[in-house]
């Protein structure tokens, strides 16, 4: 089980790949739109992996703490692990997403489930390793769950009338705010992950002796 997880997390180099808005931009500039594209293909695919790789690794984390998810919490106060609480774990159609934003009004729905998206999938890994370091306490083995911060929300109706006033641009804003948001959730996962990979080998190590 330890093994999994190791692979699972060791994953990430494939699945929380790093994108630079200011790269994919000019891209997008210097081929008069065509890098638009495969830039939202990408960031699409970026977030189905994700969310696919963080799903099966809260599987992994409940088999070995010999939980399921209808089990109840470990402590009276402490948040449910197996809550449904709107993870949006469902894959979203790259191409066809990606293509839709020919038009004008599919491009913002884009960038707002893209965003939308995340700050749900958020709330609900907060919970999860909140319950997480919860049981590492009682285990005498402490996870530090000091990044557990989430994305700043950004208000959508704060955004349409910005959209309004400035006749669109205000979009290309959401579009920055998208990349560095997913970029800064999958380095405060990395941490978690690291510090759970090493729980769960502490753990192991405890059994032994």
């Amino acid at each position: 089980m330890l093994t999994e997880i190791a692979k699972n997390i060791d994953g990430r180099k494939e699945t929380d790949r790093v994108m630079w808005f200011s790269m994919w931009f000019l891209l997008s500039v210097a081929s008069f739109g065509i890098a638009w594209f495969l830039m939202i293909y990408s960031l699409i695919k970026r977030r189905n992996a994700h969310f696919s790789r963080q799903e099966t690794l809260e599987n992994l984390v409940l088999r070995r703490l010999g939980k399921d998810r209808n089990e109840e919490p470990h402590h009276q106060n402490s948040p449910h692990v197996s809550e449904e609480d709107d993870n949006p774990t469902f894959p979203r159609n790259a191409q066809a997403w990606a293509l839709s934003t020919l038009l004008i009004l599919p491009t913002f729905y884009v960038l707002y489930f893209l965003e939308k998206d995340l700050q749900k999938h958020e709330e609900h890994e907060h919970t999860f390793f909140a319950e997480t370091v919860s049981v590492a306490h009682d285990s005498e083995l402490g996870i530090n769950p000091d990044d557990f911060s989430t994305t700043r929300k950004f208000a959508l109706d704060r955004y349409l009338v910005f959209n309004i006033v400035t006749c669109g641009f205000a979009a290309v804003y959401w579009l920055y705010r998208i990349f560095n948001d997913y970029n800064k959730h999958f380095k405060r996962q990395w941490k978690l992950e690291d510090e759970l990979l090493k729980f769960f080998e502490a753990s192991k190590n405890s059994e032994a002796n």
